[in-house]
């Protein structure tokens, strides 16, 4: 991509980057309050009784909801990240550290998101009658690939910082 669109398109995302922002967490608060009516594929809130909430059911869903804290967190930053890149400096300092936050950030949202799926799923069904309630544990090759991308947006950010660091060091020797 020529370097006079990166501003433009970086507009474009961090227009987009805003608007998820601030759109996701009505949209999941919607979502939690009328589970039974969200549309989509079937997610984390598929198995949440309908009728009367327990102290577990709201439990499940603080932990279903704690990767999502991380998610978040990397989306400011990639919203961060796309305002550097709209004034056409690619390489600026923060680059190196917004990536590297994206990619730790989405780390540990995937990483929670696999090790406390066994621990909500008993949480939300619990109220369940017996036989009905379940403990789940998934992983498939998305959860894979969202580890390795996440990895590997840490990895360029830790090489990125360091690569401007050295690169300021050798500015100073001139």
């Amino acid at each position: 991509m020529p370097l006079s669109r990166l501003p433009r398109f970086a507009a474009f995302l961090q227009g987009l980057a805003t608007l998820t922002l601030l759109l996701t967490p009505p949209l999941l608060i919607w979502a939690v309050l009328a589970p039974g009516h969200f549309p989509g594929p079937p997610g984390a809130f598929r198995d949440l009784p309908e009728g009367e909430w327990t102290l577990y059911t709201w439990v499940g869903v603080g932990v279903v909801l704690i990767p999502f804290i991380f998610a978040m967190q990397a989306l400011g930053a990639m919203r961060r990240l796309f305002g550097v890149y709209r004034t056409g400096d690619p390489l600026a300092p923060e680059t190196g550290p917004l990536i590297q936050s994206i990619g730790s950030n989405l780390l540990c949202a995937a990483g929670l998101g696999l090790l406390l799926q066994p621990v909500s799923s008993p949480l939300l069904t619990l109220s369940n009658p017996p036989g009905e309630r379940l403990i789940s544990l998934t992983i498939g090759s998305s959860d894979i690939g969202f580890v390795l991308v996440a990895g590997l947006l840490t990895l360029i950010g830790w090489s990125m910082a360091e690569a401007q660091r050295i690169a300021a060091e050798n500015r100073e020797f001139i």
